[in-house]
């Protein structure tokens, strides 16, 4: 590990608040470590005492007389700040702070936090916590920590790396994975995140040689594009990501100018994150649990087809169904296959898939006959993988399954996962070889879909991100603070690759010269200080003559006057009015975590109502934008729903990716785009209307 090393695997250890009293995360941190069986050096930390568990105890930090790799302080948040400054004297380079007390406790604790980090940051040491249980090194027995990670039941070592804010909760996720025979390399509670957070630890354990696949719990990041890029090294490694947002349900307050501002909230961006990274989205327990199991097999889903074989054809529709919302498929066999399968299949039996082996058939008697199958089937070239549903087959029966399938399975690539709904009291042997054998049990067969479904995004997210947009786009040309008219936004996204509507700009009590101009056309107040034009009666649709258009001009003006007294008037913006196609919404806002957030939505009256949108973190490729079209639960339309015109939806996707590049050239001075309608035709797309925000000299939009 390069990062943390001496951190996480520490040489020397000053434990500072250890007392007689048992229950002071000092002293249960101590004995933690003790008990493990640390090979290291132990310095406790108190000038009450001379010795402290028959080891030499100290008054201070600065007392101890050797190099210290790391310090656990476990004072009242009072005590705190004197310690750390014995740190700074010391020259210590990392400090963990068990003690609670400062910002999650108020005022004053968050200006005790602050001087935490001013101490550390002036003295180069790195921080984990406050208010933390502290962390694990299941290898090396190193217990830096109090409270549940240090009672029993004692975790295995394995490879999974856990990195949690929550210290109670994370340890929960330990424990469920623990039940189910999963193994740990470290687990670490980061507390308040005053300094070391979770993509710092997710950074780190992707160069640690003995993590497999990393868990984490967040509540928040700092830094949403850290985590991108963190959650993308990981895929690229060999150790994905799972991921368990709390709070999900908390939208962003923002100043909204624009609709697109109006639709989002924090949860759409983590989801986009997801997407484009890798990163495994958690909602349940047994959800890690499952896609552990299925993961550490290190095998890889490469094609959707999936062959069901077994005893329960119940449990083949059941997985069916599942699957098909993963994008897994019951693939057909090949003739070659089936010839294969049936000599060794009984004939009342069925060898296309899902392939009924018929009941009885995990038997003793049967072992040469279900290796055949099986590697029958897996050798098919259809076949990305295989579900072999045991079902409720008894002690014996899953034995020989368990015997065979984990010989097949260690030959191939592909995936081999079970159902098996028998309890572990009956079968708990059979159980046992699978787990050895690394081939994954399930308990229903809805969850092994699941499973499946995750290592078939992993592989193709991974495929794709060669094609990931680097950081590009058109040269930044906003300046902080500018406001635009609805013209001067569509000519700035037209120059940025955004087709947009023909228009004719109208000084106030100019009337237009129309010869030539197609109608239907639309009349629009135009004003920097009038953002939603319609709200004071400022646009007038569908006008198809010279005379129609003179009138709605002079009543344009003459509603923003009364509605909008103080409002700088520009003009009137008279356009072709797009007719046909589909009308859809696109824009951007600029997060303060996330940087530019790009959307595509059904427009119209359903933009708001139905908010059928899509996100992704700008910016991003035409095949990204082109997932993004087709999550739209609108997307069918595009292709000629009910006799309707097909649609150019590649024109819809290049607008997005130039939509993307711009938002992303211009980070440091755009923070909303609005473009509203963007009509999508059967050739070719066009923004009729449009909205760029600049942000504020203080950041925020202008």
């Amino acid at each position: 590990m390069s990062n943390f090393k001496y951190l996480l695997e520490p040489r020397s250890i000053a434990i500072v608040g250890v007392s007689e009293e048992t229950g002071r995360p000092g002293t249960q941190a101590l004995r933690a470590l003790r008990a493990n069986g640390f090979a290291g050096k132990i310095y406790p930390v108190n000038p009450k005492y001379e010795h402290f568990d028959d080891l030499t105890c100290y008054p201070s930090v600065e007392a101890i007389g050797a190099d210290v790799d790391l310090v656990i302080i476990g004072v009242p948040a009072k005590a705190v700040l004197p310690v750390m400054e014995g740190c700074a004297t010391k020259k210590v380079k990392y400090a963990l702070i068990l003690s609670g007390g400062f910002r999650e406790s108020g005022e004053e604790g968050i200006e005790r936090e602050r001087r935490l980090l001013e101490i550390a940051r002036g003295a180069g040491i790195r921080l984990v916590g406050p208010n933390c249980l502290g962390f694990a090194n299941i290898h090396a027995g190193v217990y830096a920590a109090f409270g549940s990670i240090t009672r029993e039941p004692k975790l295995a070592r394995g490879g999974v790396s856990l990195v949690t804010q929550s210290g109670g909760f994370g340890y929960s996720i330990a424990l469920a994975c623990a039940e189910e025979g999963i193994g740990f390399r470290h687990v670490i509670a980061t507390g308040n995140e005053s300094d070391i957070d979770t993509v710092d630890f997710i950074e780190s354990l992707v160069d640690d040689d003995q993590t497999q696949c990393i868990v984490a719990y967040i509540e928040g990041t700092r830094d949403g594009r850290r985590l991108l890029a963190a959650g993308r090294r990981a895929l690229a490694a060999g150790k994905p990501v799972l991921l368990w947002k709390g709070g999900v349900t908390e939208e962003g307050a923002r100043a909204a100018e624009s609709h697109t501002a109006s639709m989002t909230g924090t949860y759409d961006f983590y989801r986009a994150l997801y997407k484009q990274s890798g990163i495994v989205e958690i909602t349940e327990l047994h959800e890690i649990v499952d896609y552990l199991k299925l993961l550490q097999s290190g095998k890889r889903l490469q094609e959707p087809g999936i062959a069901v074989m077994g005893v329960s054809g119940g449990s083949a529709i059941v997985f069916a169904d599942a699957g098909a919302r993963q994008g897994l498929k019951l693939c057909d066999l090949s003739a070659q296959t089936q010839e294969r399968l049936a000599p060794v299949v009984p004939s009342i039996g069925a060898i296309h898939n899902p392939i009924d082996l018929t009941a009885g058939y995990f038997a003793e008697g049967n072992q040469d006959k279900l290796e055949i199958a099986l590697r029958a089937v897996i050798e098919d070239r259809a076949v990305g993988g295989i579900c072999v549903n045991i079902a409720t087959t008894g002690a014996s029966g899953s034995l020989v399954a368990a015997k065979v399938l984990t010989r097949v399975a260690r030959d191939y690539d592909k995936p081999v996962v079970v159902f098996s709904s028998t309890p572990k009291s009956i079968n708990g042997e059979a159980r046992q070889v699978f787990a050895d054998g690394g081939v994954p049990v399930f308990p229903s067969p809805s969850r092994a879909a699941n499973a499946l479904g995750v290592l078939l995004r992993l592989d193709r997210i991974k495929r794709s991100q060669t094609a990931v947009a680097g950081e590009r786009g058109t040269p930044a040309a906003i300046k902080v603070g500018d406001v635009f008219s609805e013209m001067e936004s569509k000519a700035i996204l037209s120059e940025a690759g955004v087709p947009v509507t023909r228009d004719v700009l109208l000084p106030a009590g100019q009337m237009p010269d129309l010869k030539g101009f197609k109608f239907p056309a639309v009349a629009k107040i135009v004003s920097r200080d009038i953002p939603h034009k319609s709200e004071v009666g400022g646009v007038k649709l569908n006008l198809r003559t010279e005379g129609e258009v003179r009138t709605a001009i002079d009543e344009v003006l003459s509603n923003a006057a009364r509605l909008a007294p103080g409002a700088k008037i520009d003009g009137v913006l008279v356009s072709e009015m797009v007719g046909g196609g589909f009308e859809l919404i696109a824009g951007s806002v600029n997060d303060e975590v996330f940087g530019p957030v790009v959307m595509v939505g059904a427009g119209g009256i359903y933009a708001e109502i139905l908010k059928d949108v899509s996100y992704r973190l700008a910016p991003f490729d035409e095949s990204t934008a082109m997932e993004m079209l087709d999550e739209l639960r609108c997307r069918p339309i595009f292709d000629g729903a009910r006799g309707g015109a097909i649609l150019d939806v590649s024109a819809a996707a290049r607008a997005l990716v130039a939509l993307s590049e711009f938002v992303w050239a211009n980070r440091e001075t755009v923070q909303e785009v609005d473009v509203n309608p963007l009509f999508l035709a059967k050739d070719g797309v066009v923004a009729a209307d449009a909205l760029v925000v600049s942000r504020k000299p203080d950041g925020h939009g202008a």
